[in-house]
């Protein structure tokens, strides 16, 4: 599930020219998942899961600039996880009362070779309840935004979830984000951005 506009863009705006002065990628190294990139190099990592893999020492000041939109992030996905899974039925239970995050992190897309994409894959290897992703502004600060656009050159997020009544093909879902979009990713879904 992708919502338009679930965060406002310019909340975001006004996170950016803090997001620029911080944001330091890492690379790291893991099992390279169905795209066999086993190094990965356009990422910042805010939060990691402890002897996880990835695995790198997270950018503390990013996480204090990014802490309350995280908070945000929590609440709506507590919200559409609870929906989504009808947790919270008459006579039920069991009560989702909180989340942790596992890996928080900000990609930064680039036309580059290896750059351009976070290709297929599942978060977690499956052993998540699910993901956010949160789509940022466009970089209209360290240069034009026609410059660092990818309109008109891909962008946004696509899922491979459920299948094809007549071909049993995975039926393949693509949208065109933009800032303050903000995507519900279930346990297991293939998806890349």
């Amino acid at each position: 599930l992708v919502v338009e506009k679930g965060i406002e863009p310019s909340y975001l705006d006004s996170l950016f020219p803090q997001l620029l002065q911080f944001f330091d990628p890492q690379k790291v190294v893991y099992n390279g998942g169905i795209a066999k990139i086993k190094e990965w190099k356009i990422s910042c990592y805010l939060e990691v899961m402890e002897g996880g893999v990835p695995c790198t020492n997270p950018n503390m000041d990013l996480l204090r600039v990014f802490s309350p939109l995280l908070g945000t992030c929590n609440d709506l996905f507590l919200h559409w996880y609870a929906q989504q899974h009808a947790c919270n039925r008459p006579g039920s239970k069991s009560r989702l009362v909180g989340c942790k995050r596992l890996m928080t992190f900000i990609t930064r897309y680039t036309p580059a070779p290896g750059e351009q994409a976070l290709l297929k894959h599942v978060d977690g290897a499956g052993k998540v309840d699910g993901s956010v992703v949160v789509a940022l502004p466009i970089d209209r600060w360290s240069a034009s935004e026609e410059e660092n656009s990818f309109v008109s050159h891909g962008g946004g997020l696509t899922f491979w979830d459920g299948r094809d009544s007549q071909t049993k093909k995975p039926l393949e879902v693509h949208y065109e984000t933009r800032s303050g979009d903000i995507a519900f990713i279930d346990r297991a879904v293939w998806h890349q951005a």
